[in-house]
């Protein structure tokens, strides 16, 4: 069965040949970030594009990663050296200096608010320490509040905070390098970030180290994970992480036939997640075409295909089957529309 989608918008991409995008769905509006070697653009996708914030970069062709404060009233910019804070006019608001640090890979920001509404910027420094994670805590103004040194995370692994529905630290994620992902408890104590034990890698079923998670409905009632290996995906009631529901590579048409004709051995894509909180999306692709590396020196595109499913079920809807021939990535903004790319624009779609 094919679901014809509604086009909601369409998004023309300004300066694609000179800029590099990312598509932003964790606001109440998602945002599209236009990176130029002069300027950072923000656009809001409503019914139109429209232009929402413009910062001057601090150092064209030199800067490597870029966050926005929830306000837009600055961006923070990783430099070849530093966090630079940078305002709408480019004036510079505060530094914090990491040295010759690869900021592109291992630099983490994140933003949250007080009870009494005051913004607090978390940020990674190198610790130094082969084993440990250096998190500063700063202020809206660049006012370093706190130091912590957590006994975790260290050289070429990446470290992120997790939060609560409260907008309060609850853990620390820690992945990359040869060991699995391992995710611990921990709070905002004393003026410090404290770590807590290890979440252990079995809950309710769900192995941490064999799966990915791919998000959850807005009730916090029910998660989505997928197989390492592509084969399924799962649904989970919270918090226990019971398996309610899955669906497999095996639930699809066979490889070749049907709606799956542009597959030969597909697998199931993290590219996947809630639509809405009655509606899933699950991706499959091709798996990586050695024979194009060989021939044209890279593995250009992989033939991908877009199913619905019901999250409490795992029953297929069907395939979507969109009116352009090639459809690039997909966005999943959880208020039922979702967002694919092509070349020069974005289109947000509906059921």
């Amino acid at each position: 069965m094919t679901i014809t989608p509604s086009l909601v918008a369409t998004y023309p991409i300004p300066d694609r040949d000179g800029a590099r995008t990312r598509l932003d769905p964790t606001g109440p509006v998602p945002r599209l970030e236009v990176r130029s070697a002069e300027s950072l653009r923000i656009y809001e996708l409503a019914e139109q594009a429209e232009p929402a914030a413009e910062f001057p970069a601090p150092s064209p062709n030199r800067w490597l990663r870029e966050w926005t404060a929830p306000d837009l009233s600055f961006a923070v910019f990783g430099t070849a050296t530093d966090y630079v804070a940078v305002a709408r006019d480019g004036a510079t608001l505060w530094k914090q200096p990491y040295g010759t640090w690869d900021v592109g890979r291992w630099g983490y920001l994140d933003f949250s608010t007080t009870a009494d509404q005051e913004l607090r910027i978390w940020l990674r420094l190198p610790s130094g320490l082969p084993d440990s994670t250096l998190i500063l805590t700063l202020d809206a103004e660049g006012t370093v509040l706190a130091r912590s040194v957590l006994p975790c995370g260290g050289y070429e692994r990446f470290v992120s905070l997790l939060w609560d529905e409260n907008d309060e630290i609850s853990g620390v994620s820690v992945s990359g390098g040869r060991s699995a992902a391992t995710h611990y408890e921990a709070r905002w104590e004393s003026g410090a970030v404290v770590l807590g034990g290890q979440v252990p890698q079995d809950r309710g079923g769900l192995r941490l180290d064999e799966r990915d998670y791919l998000g959850t409905d807005s009730r916090n009632a029910r998660c989505m994970t997928v197989d390492r290996t592509g084969r399924d995906v799962s649904w989970h009631s919270l918090p226990t992480y019971r398996v309610t529901a899955s669906l497999g590579l095996d639930d699809f048409p066979a490889p070749g036939t049907g709606d799956c004709s542009v597959h030969n051995a597909p697998y199931i894509s993290s590219s996947s997640g809630f639509v809405d909180d009655g509606t899933a999306m699950v991706t499959l692709h091709n798996p990586y075409d050695e024979a194009a590396v060989y021939m044209f020196g890279r593995d250009g595109w992989r033939e991908h295909s877009h199913w619905l499913a019901d999250p409490a079920t795992g029953a297929l809807h069907g395939r979507v089957e969109y009116p352009m021939a090639e459809v690039e990535t997909v966005m999943l903004i959880g208020d039922g529309t979702w967002i694919t790319e092509e070349w020069d624009a974005l289109h947000r779609w509906r059921r």
